[in-house]
């Protein structure tokens, strides 16, 4: 009877230690999730906020050219307001990869720390069944 009842107890620790870590996968997962969120709608921002100061610069560049009495179309007005595009342009790709780089890796930490905490349980689950890890059980708590 004392085996039947230590299996049940090991059955019983498995379920509410599968229970727990799937509990923590979730919060994890929406941590992760929200991060993730963060950084995306910060970039946007910022992207925004980059487009919104070319226009501004752009207008100003055609304004100047203007009052000085050079073309707005064409030739050296046409390369200045080229390069501030451009300029825009290469930070929003920089931004855009600093995103990528940012969001992989916490993919990659809420990857390794599920695999940690799969490898924990499966641990436990193995001392549990054979006897000898000494923890205490769940239910002792």
């Amino acid at each position: 009877m004392g085996a039947l009842t230590s299996l049940a107890t090991t059955g019983l620790n498995l379920a509410l230690s599968q229970q727990a870590a799937s509990g923590q996968s979730r919060d994890a997962r929406q941590e992760r999730d929200r991060r993730i969120q963060e950084i995306q709608a910060r970039n946007l921002e910022e992207n925004r906020k980059r487009r919104e100061e070319l226009r501004r610069r752009l207008a100003a560049e055609r304004a100047r050219a203007g009052a000085a009495g050079v073309a707005t179309r064409g030739g050296s007005s046409d390369a200045v307001l080229r390069g501030l595009v451009e300029e825009t342009d290469r930070a929003e790709q920089i931004a855009s990869n600093s995103v990528r780089r940012q969001v992989s890796e916490l993919r990659r930490n809420a990857s390794s720390a599920r695999r940690n905490s799969l490898l924990d349980l499966a641990g436990n689950v193995a001392g549990s069944v054979v006897g000898g890890s000494g923890r205490s059980s769940l239910l002792d708590s």
